[in-house]
């Protein structure tokens, strides 16, 4: 199958959600030899800063000599994005022979025996192994969802798995207090394999702690209060969390003589990481900016307003904005909306989740009655709009949803080339 015809196959039958996708993802690697059990993984989850905390432990790895998979999600652009190795995304033909494999070969077997579809994550999780297996040293994999039930958790001994901040996101299908989703998020820590947890709140860390103790699980617990200056040039305070918590797992690899780095290596790859959509800063002409970060949930705004607030203090900010139906809109707008002058409120392209956006513009008239709301249905007339208002000084700041993110990056591509 061609690679369009892969997408255009997932699109119409590979529903997320479906229940069932842990056993599927189960059945389907077995069908395809199991090429996660050739693989030396580290295993991450966490509400917000699994992405970064993978990235940086990828150029750390990276830089050190190491053929390192980097397995993430959502993308932003490309389905390609989420299956890297040594930070280069599997090319369109390459990921089209795995999928077509697997949807010629390997669904007709699962729904043969009763098992159904196997969702868009499940696929791809299952191709992005794999592509790993005989390319890489080390995978960094990235949950997609909660964790004990995560298609990506029948992996059964990870070299490492790595908690990152546990906070409220997916409540209708984690749990709707931290601790429920904590509990989660523990799934994938599994017996005797050591685990590095980053600075958590109190109930979170005490579930955590909890299912360690059964596991017998070695922790390593990275405090608050303990942080180490990191030097990178990923912008955000909560990056200095996130950095703390890759130091500490890439350390504990090399304690435990897994692999050999040293400190200048460590610091070379520090440099080097890139993660987009994270306090993505885009330079207009020295007088506007453009500030892109994947926040979606009330922790990721919370942290968002932290940083406009320490490095954008001088300047206006015209916020440009899309939250999806499930998430807590109101906290998030609570944290966000004192911060800006303008809101522009859009749908993005490829949210399905995000039906009721019109709503957004009667909430922000309540919560900011002499803030400025605009409303545009279409992302690009919107963004239009935004760079046409922009003046020097301000700071257009897209956030609130990743598939506004993605749609946005996607579009300033072309519109500033």
């Amino acid at each position: 199958m061609e690679y369009q015809a892969c997408l255009d196959y997932m699109n119409r039958n590979c529903v997320s959600g479906t229940p069932g996708g842990y056993m599927r993802t189960q059945r389907m690697a077995e069908l395809v030899g199991d090429p996660q059990e050739k693989l030396q993984i580290v295993h991450i989850a966490g509400t917000n800063g699994k992405g970064s905390t993978a990235a940086v432990m990828e150029a750390i790895l990276r830089q050190a000599g190491y053929r390192v998979g980097l397995f993430t999600s959502p993308h932003l652009e490309r389905y390609e994005e989420r299956i890297q190795v040594d930070r280069q995304m599997i090319s369109e033909p390459e990921l089209a022979i795995l999928l077509t494999m697997l949807i010629e070969q390997v669904i007709p077997q699962l729904l043969a025996e009763g098992m159904g579809h196997p969702g868009e994550f499940e696929l791809l999780t299952v191709a992005g192994w794999m592509y790993f297996a005989g390319r890489t040293d080390l995978v960094i994999l990235e949950v997609g969802l909660g964790g004990t039930l995560d298609p990506t958790n029948i992996i059964e001994h990870p070299l490492l798995t790595v908690i990152t901040p546990v906070s409220l996101d997916h409540c209708a299908i984690l749990g709707n207090t931290v601790a429920q989703i904590a509990r989660e998020k523990a799934g994938i820590l599994k017996e005797q394999v050591p685990a590095v947890i980053a600075p958590q709140q109190p109930e979170a860390l005490a579930v955590l702690q909890e299912t360690a103790s059964e596991l017998q699980v070695p922790l390593t617990l990275v405090q608050q209060e303990n942080l180490q200056p990191v030097f990178t040039n990923l912008q955000g305070t909560y990056q200095q969390i996130n950095c703390n918590t890759a130091l500490e797992a890439v350390h504990n690899l090399q304690h435990r003589g897994l692999i050999t780095i040293t400190a200048d290596q460590i610091a070379a790859g520090l440099q080097q990481v890139f993660w987009p959509g994270r306090m993505e800063y885009l330079d207009l002409d020295g007088q506007r900016g453009i500030l892109l970060d994947g926040a979606h949930n009330p922790a990721g705004m919370a942290c968002l307003a932290e940083n406009l607030k320490t490095l954008y203090a001088d300047r206006e900010i015209i916020l440009f904005l899309s939250i999806l139906d499930d998430k807590e809109q109101i906290v998030m707008l609570q944290e966000i909306l004192p911060l800006v002058s303008t809101v522009i409120v859009t749908r993005p392209e490829h949210g399905q989740r995000a039906q009721r956006w019109k709503q957004l513009q009667q909430e922000i008239r309540q919560l900011a009655p002499d803030c400025s709301c605009q409303l545009y249905e279409h992302y690009q007339e919107g963004l239009m709009a935004a760079l046409k208002q922009l003046q020097p000084g301000q700071l257009l700041c897209i956030t609130g949803s990743l598939y506004l993110l993605g749609d946005c990056r996607r579009f300033l591509h072309t519109v500033l080339s």
